[in-house]
């Protein structure tokens, strides 16, 4: 490109202030170019009447023209502001339960310091604030580390530079400076930085897969000239004009979606309303001891002929205090606690598990997960395009005719295959016992050093593309992904670097002819080497089917360029539609050597005909190795798998398969006839579909939404712009922490930092985990609270007080629910969560079998407790006490530390109880794994001893002897045996209800759809083996044209297979590849 234009020759006009950022965008957005034309003649005419040029671009005048700026915006979306730790702060204490605490605890203070005793009455009261505090810290703590550490990760590759011309000169500007009419140099690698329309450029094509979906590269011309900005450029170049910047550009638009507000969480909603039940039920129990208290009040005062005086006011707030006592030991405060705690612990895990969690509920709710809708490339496969399969020169893919690396042919099978008729199409590789190897074939043709030097020179020299070699993680590939899968797979062969071979020979190089869309063939015109003396040589690759048409000779083991049969080609073919089937990206490698450079009017003749065919390659990306048992795992778990993808139904249903996705009865559809479904078809088909084709990110929104619609808790994967709404629609979302862009971190809950579907799997069971943790302290807490407050009502009423001082119903209440919580809700998971169903949406926080352990506790310990509280008389000598008559204060403080003692012990083995909420008979299962509930129990043991001998009048508790201790213990002990006879009732949980399954009824559809559906021989036929059978009888059909091929095939076919009709639609999809994009 010429710097030196001179500014004098831009011809800018002033700008045309009738176009507006949404005519602008609107263009973009449905890709309407013919409206462009119409309007302005296309893009030079847009480009001045935008005040800019074609060539010279904008002045540097009109570039920082404020009115420009002002009226079409500038390249910058509105950044949000980080949150401060009082943000956080403010945010936590708006929790219902927090905020029920602190007007208990406020009213507490009030009234202890007002009406009880000073020194002591504003200990109950400051204590809950103290306990609120904790939570809301731990919370907020929590909160704006969590938001520190993604906005770190969000802070790589914002601020990077961009070529464009101003006043006919190229500069290098910031993204942040390009404005509408910019004209923007575009290369290799680089990022488009705003929408805009294709100029001029060179063979440029470039990955859309993150606005649209679409794996396929979209090459850009002249017909299809439109850019999208967040999308890279794959190979080429060209210059573009920019017209649509920010918020107004399509990737802005997207962004601008992540703003709506976000929805409570399934927990979140029956956490609030189990702590408005539980607020109601203290409410009452507090009105009625109120209310009996002050009825028993007025009838002895009335009875007793007392005349009123103000200080009686102090005996009714006395009656107040004990209510407001009531209302305080029913609230769970340490619920919320809990919730944290659990949550937390699970997050920090989850880090170690490549899970980096943004919002904390995203833990529990990924345990009530009952959808798991992934993206394909990268999630399931290692989005690497690799060669997998390979057939060079004359050599034969065994993996047709080999199983266990033996021939599974006859003698006169193999004597067909092999016999010197035959013998030209492929080189006989059987030895003496039969046995043939894949890796022997490849290699006796590799050996050969003119057929290594002629692949390493097609593969090296007509590509563009490059490697970035790493030595501490996988390489980065640079350009186009088919010509990088090639590229590795020449760094795998013998002494061969691509690098080298590029070094050597570019002076060699005599033209290039780029990848053309029409001719799906890209060549390079080279001077023979040096060792063979004139002439030239012309390397070509490209669409197989295309190229192997085109090829009349092959190689053959010896590097020489022998003449092609019709068997030969046939046999080829065949292999060619094998890959397809297999969802395989074919590619052909073919060269051709000639005395002279051809003529202009002759070069496509010479350089596209007449090819030696060097080999046949088939890519594609492969399934991560860990995938297909993760998916498995999760479908065990009762959580329906979908795989949505911007590929075509072929590679779709191939990598489904292959994953275990796509399974017998499964649907998959094509974003096209998705988008025809109406709600009730789409209602019929949700229960059976599992891959969505050429997905859009409209189809998208549309399943997750519909799905949670109809109850289900969806999970979403997504790396892409064009996956943000669908992330925030969902109830959890999960961004790629490599692959993924900067907009759907911001819309996720949960960063998969390996990009890696197995991870979602942990992800599952930490959810559960979290969620039974749950589930066990809510169990835990009940007890408690049911047991405290009948205590304290119906002793307040028998005695007019409470046998449990308010500062021992803290301990109770409060430190003991505290630190049960950090031991309920740090237990570690097992792989036993994998073997139920999810929760879901609707399923009860609180099961019948929890109610059932809940209910039966409380009874067992109030019937020992009240025992204690109503026979002391007949108790005295088991407490070696004296008769009741006779009793000191002292006396009776030690009758009440038994009391208190007792109760605590029966929470501390209710506790270990409370391990199991099901019908497991063994509660100490695993618990030395668990360090963290034995230590807090052996810490609670150990200041509840504390608590009893050294209490004193601050406690309210007396030394115990031993015979006493035992008692407490004997009695608290008790609990366990009572725990295992109620978990051996019969006792089952309501079943999850699950969205009702229509019988599918294609007919009736209104829309063709493909049901995947097991072979036809049957799951107990042999099927290994009746692939072989038919590959046979493909190669000797192949020979001997027999139309026989065809029937044999069908026999092998799934119901739903794809027909040669559709393989042949897609082998006209865009790029090198064949079959598969």
């Amino acid at each position: 490109m010429n710097r030196n234009i001179d500014i004098n020759n831009n011809n800018n006009g002033g700008i045309d202030y009738s176009i507006t950022n949404e005519e602008l965008s609107g263009y973009v957005q449905e890709e309407d170019y013919e409206a462009i034309k119409q309007r302005y003649g296309g893009v030079s005419g847009l480009s001045k009447r935008l005040g800019s040029n074609e060539e010279n671009g904008l002045s540097q005048q009109e570039a920082t023209n404020e009115e420009r700026i002002h009226r079409f915006g500038i390249n910058k979306m509105n950044e949000i502001a980080q949150k401060s730790l009082f943000f956080f702060i403010w945010q936590a204490i708006h929790d219902k339960t927090l905020i029920i605490l602190i007007v208990s605890a406020v009213v507490s203070i009030i009234l202890g310091l007002t009406v009880e005793d000073r020194k002591t009455g504003w200990i109950d009261g400051t204590a809950i604030l103290v306990a609120v505090i904790i939570v809301v810290l731990v919370t907020a703590g929590n909160d704006y580390n969590k938001e520190k550490k993604f906005r770190k990760l969000n802070t790589i590759r914002n601020e990077r530079n961009v070529s464009v011309v101003r006043g006919g000169h190229l500069a290098s500007i910031s993204v942040y400076d390009v404005v509408v009419g910019d004209v923007v140099k575009l290369e290799t690698g680089d990022t488009i930085p705003a929408d805009g329309l294709y100029i001029a450029g060179q063979s440029i094509a470039v990955d859309e897969s993150s606005m649209t979906g679409e794996s396929d590269q979209k090459r850009k011309s002249n017909d299809r000239p439109f850019f999208l900005s967040g999308c890279q450029v794959l190979e080429g170049s060209a210059s573009m004009l920019v017209i649509a910047v920010g918020p107004n550009s399509q990737w802005g638009k997207l962004k601008l979606l992540l703003q709506s507000p976000d929805s409570d969480t399934p927990l979140t909603q029956k956490l609030e309303k189990l702590a408005e039940t539980i607020g109601k039920f203290g409410l009452i129990a507090a009105i009625l001891t109120f209310g009996v208290l002050l009825l028993k009040y007025v009838i002895v005062f009335v009875k007793d002929g007392h005349t009123w005086h103000w200080s009686e006011l102090g005996t009714i707030v006395g009656f107040v205090v004990t209510a407001i006592t009531i209302i305080v030991v029913a609230v769970p405060e340490g619920l919320p606690l809990a919730v944290t705690i659990s949550l937390a612990y699970s997050m920090m895990k989850m880090m170690k598990d490549q899970n980096l969690v943004r919002h904390l509920e995203a833990c529990e709710t990924m345990g009530g997960a009952t959808n798991i809708c992934s993206d394909k490339t990268g999630t399931l496969t290692q989005n690497r395009m690799t060669v997998v399969k390979k057939i060079i020169g004359k050599s034969i893919n065994s993996d047709d005719f080999v199983e266990n690396g033996k021939s599974s042919m006859s003698d006169q099978q193999r004597d067909i295959y092999s016999s010197p008729s035959s013998s030209s199409s492929r080189h006989n590789v059987y030895n003496d016992s039969g046995k043939v190897n894949q890796h022997d074939c490849e290699m006796e043709m590799l050996s050969n050093s003119r057929i290594l030097t002629l692949l390493a020179e097609g593969i090296s020299l007509n590509s563009t593309a490059y490697i970035e070699k790493h030595t501490d993680r996988l390489n980065d590939h640079i350009g186009s992904k088919t010509e990088c899968a090639l590229l590795e797979w020449l760094e795998t062969m013998p002494n061969q670097s691509y690098e080298t071979v590029r070094k050597e020979n570019k002076d060699r190089v005599v033209k290039v002819y780029p990848f053309s869309s029409e001719k799906k063939m890209s060549a390079v015109l080279m001077n023979q080497n040096q060792n063979i003396s004139g002439g030239l040589i012309i390397y070509v690759k490209g669409a197989a089917e295309i190229v192997l048409n085109n090829c009349t000779n092959i190689v053959d083991k010896n590097g020489e360029s022998t003449q092609m049969s019709r068997d030969e080609k046939m046999l080829l073919q065949k292999d060619i539609e094998i890959f397809a089937s297999e969802g395989l990206r074919t590619l052909v490698l073919a060269y051709k050597e000639i005395n002279n450079e051809p003529s202009s009017e002759d070069e496509a003749k010479v350089i596209y005909t007449g090819l030696t065919f060097l080999g046949l390659v088939g890519i594609k990306d492969p399934v991560r190795k860990e995938v297909p048992r993760a998916v498995k795992r999760c479908q065990g778990a009762g959580i329906f798998v979908r795989m949505l993808t911007g590929d075509n139904i072929l590679t779709a249903k191939n990598i489904a398969r292959e994953c275990g996705i796509l399974k017998d009865g499964g649907v998959a559809i094509e974003g096209p006839q998705f988008r025809l479904l109406t709600d009730d078809q789409l209602d019929t088909i949700i229960p059976h579909l599992q891959v969505i084709a050429r997905c859009s990110p409209t189809d998208k929104f549309r399943l997750v939404h519909r799905l949670r619609e109809l109850g289900e808790v969806v999970a979403v994967t997504g790396d892409g712009v064009n996956d943000a709404p669908q992330l925030k629609e969902a109830d959890v979302g999960f961004s790629m922490g490599i692959a993924g862009t900067e907009v759907a971190k911001e819309a996720s809950d949960i960063v998969l930092l390996d990009d890696n579907f197995n991870s979602i799997a942990k992800a599952v069971i930490w959810g559960r985990n979290v969620y039974d943790s749950i589930r066990k302290f809510i169990q835990f807490q009940l007890t408690v609270n049911i047991v405290a407050v009948l205590i304290a009502f119906v002793g307040s009423i028998t005695n007019g007080e409470s046998p449990l001082r308010p500062v021992q119903l803290l301990w109770v209440n409060l430190i003991m629910d505290t630190l049960g919580a950090l031991a309920l809700s740090t237990e570690p998971p097992s792989e036993e969560l994998f073997n139920r169903r999810p929760y879901g949406r609707f399923d009860s926080l609180i099961t019948y079998r929890m109610w059932r352990n809940i209910i039966g506790q409380s009874i067992y310990q109030i019937a020992f407790l009240f025992s204690i509280m109503y026979s002391a008389a007949s108790m005295v000598e088991l407490f070696d006490l004296p008769r009741v008559d006779q009793w000191t204060t002292n006396d009776k403080t030690v009758y009440h530390t038994i009391i208190f003692n007792t109760f605590v012990f029966c929470q501390f083995f209710n506790e270990i109880n409370c391990r199991v909420l099901d019908n497991q008979l063994n509660v100490f299962r695993n618990i030395h794994k668990s360090y963290v509930f034995v230590g807090v129990v052996s810490f609670c043991i150990f200041i509840q001893v504390i608590l009893v001998e050294f209490g004193g009048e601050f406690f309210g508790t007396r030394h115990l002897d031993y015979k006493q201790w035992f008692f407490c213990i004997i009695i608290g002990f008790g609990s366990l045996i009572w725990g295992f006879c109620l978990r051996l009732l019969p006792l089952k949980d309501r079943t999850n209800t699950n969205i009702e399954v229509k019988p599918l009824d294609v007919k009736n559809l209104g829309i063709d759809v493909d049901i995947e559906s097991q072979p036809l021989l049957g799951g107990k036929s042999n099927w290994k083996k009746a692939r072989n059978v038919f590959t046979q009888i493909n190669v000797i059909s192949a020979f001997r044209n027999q139309p026989r091929l065809k029937r044999t095939k069908s026999l092998f076919a799934t119901k739903s297979s794809d027909s040669n009709a559709r393989y042949n639609r897609n082998l006209n999809g865009s790029g090198y590849g064949s079959g598969s994009s």
